[in-house]
């Protein structure tokens, strides 16, 4: 091809050759997730949240069992004499923070790392409670003064509220590592709170 040809030709390739090259990424929207849910536990909505209610509950049977919404470090597990009664609180990697309360037994320590789906509890009506339900509360903030709705928090992570365990992004739900036989806390029948530990050995170890 002459030069004269080819310079003429030229804008016309370096315009078909841009055409070609991919576009920017788009951008993720505002608020999006930072992890794949889980489903927390089955059961109702008996309330939702609202400026007097920070949080949701759930409402279900004692003894249902209560799922880590994702992955994360347990940073509370214990015993508030106060609304909550027996509770945890979850530290996830995105920063956000999920608080699970009124349970009648707690299957995490502090200090643990649990993984969405796992099982962290079962469901009571302990603290300041007119029967069983989860408690669950978000902090998307940790540095707000009001939880964020966990509904919405959870539709962003594919988990649409009521849910069922074993459906969503997350969808096996894990028990208590068998091989640790571990059980943080449980009520006796006189309503004293029980808290113990199975060893290696399967023998139950009170501690405090």
């Amino acid at each position: 091809m002459p030069a004269s040809a080819l310079r003429r030709a030229l804008p016309v390739l370096l315009t078909a050759a841009v055409a070609l090259l991919p576009g920017p990424a788009a951008a993720a929207p505002a608020g999006a997730a930072g992890f794949a849910a889980a489903c927390p536990t089955t059961g109702f909505i008996s309330q939702g949240h609202s400026s007097t209610h920070n949080g949701i509950d759930i409402a279900n049977d004692y003894g249902t069992p209560i799922f880590a919404v994702g992955d994360g470090e347990v940073t509370i597990s214990g015993y508030d004499p106060g609304g909550y009664g027996q509770w945890i609180r979850v530290l996830h990697p995105d920063g956000t923070i999920t608080e699970y309360g009124h349970m009648y037994q707690r299957d995490v320590a502090r200090g643990d790392h649990v993984v969405a789906g796992q099982r962290i509890a079962l469901m009571g009506s302990e603290g300041n409670s007119e029967g069983p339900h989860l408690h669950l509360r978000v902090w998307a903030d940790p540095g707000a003064s009001v939880g964020t709705d966990p509904v919405p928090y959870l539709a962003e992570r594919g988990v649409t509220m009521p849910c069922t365990p074993g459906t969503g992004p997350r969808p096996t739900p894990l028990d208590h590592p068998a091989e640790s036989g571990r059980v943080v806390s449980a009520r006796s029948a006189d309503g004293r709170l029980e808290v113990f530990a199975a060893g290696a050995d399967g023998v139950h170890h009170a501690w405090q």
